[in-house]
């Protein structure tokens, strides 16, 4: 997600003044800007996910050595199924940055078809990105961790947009409207297992280096000791909200996406989203 919906943005401003008749450059320059923060925002976001993950299997291998005779058959096995669970995760979130490159790569492409004086040349690639999209998609609802997608209503493009990206907005509006969908939905998945991976983990950690130091004989540095468990138990403690917050994010700017091109989305509407993101990304960078 290097860009992520920087270019989308700017769409939705473009698609905007068509639709409202506003013509600021300092609303393209905020678009652009918000979306740029909430690319680093949800980069951010994909790698804490990989990471807690990770950190969660770790945990539970060194919980699986404690307190037993080491069997270095049993604890092999039981690392490579674990470690394949990590792996599946990381392959979701890889194929979902790709997911996200691809959308940004289309809405490129969208743009340039608005403005192309070869809209032929420029359809062709238009084609090829969507269809790569789509194929990305179908790999990411492969991996079986969403459920049935949400049916979409039939979205109405607004009569003053006019044109090659007339056309191809009237072509695909709905299959775009899907791929977000996806995003969105892996976003809510990734959510609730980080919540169970954070929890475990605290859980684990809570044992290894707070209560069974305390239990062992002989002294242990107690500064060292609370500052150990104060970290444990407050660690990640905001990572859930914020996910959560990204997922809704998405989810509102694809209403926002809709709303332009059907020509019902309103200024005031729009700022509130640019703040919006602004304030979530700020909250997201700010803890790295």
């Amino acid at each position: 997600m290097t860009k992520n919906f920087k270019t989308t943005f700017l769409l939705i401003s473009i698609l905007a003044t068509v639709a409202t008749g506003c013509k600021s450059t300092e609303d393209y320059k905020n678009f652009a800007q918000a979306g740029e923060n909430f690319a680093k925002a949800n980069d951010a976001l994909l790698d804490t996910a990989g990471n807690v993950a990770i950190n969660a299997t770790s945990e539970r291998l060194l919980s699986y050595r404690i307190g037993q005779e080491i069997n270095a058959s049993k604890v092999t096995t039981r690392y490579t199924e674990l470690s394949k669970l990590d792996i599946e995760r990381l392959e979701l979130i890889n194929e979902l940055r790709n997911h996200n490159q691809l959308l940004q790569a289309y809405f490129d492409k969208l743009i340039e078809l608005a403005s192309s004086d070869t809209p032929d040349r420029t359809q062709k690639s238009v084609d090829s990105i969507a269809g790569q999209l789509q194929n990305s998609g179908i790999k990411l609802i492969n991996f079986n961790k969403i459920g049935k997608l949400p049916s979409i209503t039939k979205i109405v493009l607004d009569a003053r947009i006019r044109g090659a990206i007339r056309n191809e907005l009237e072509k695909r509006k709905e299959s775009i409207y899907r791929e977000i969908t996806i995003q969105e939905e892996l976003l809510k998945y990734l959510s609730n297992s980080m919540e169970d991976d954070i929890k475990l983990t605290r859980q684990l950690q809570e044992y290894r280096i707070v209560l069974k130091p305390l239990l062992q004989p002989g002294d242990i540095k107690e500064d060292e000791w609370i500052q150990t468990r104060n970290k444990v138990m407050t660690q990640d403690s905001g990572t859930i909200s914020t996910i959560n917050t990204a997922s809704v994010s998405l989810r509102e700017f694809k209403e926002v996406f809709i709303a332009s091109i059907e020509g019902e989305v309103t200024s005031k509407r729009l700022k509130k989203f640019i703040q919006e993101t602004n304030s979530f990304s700020e909250l997201v960078l700010n803890k790295e």
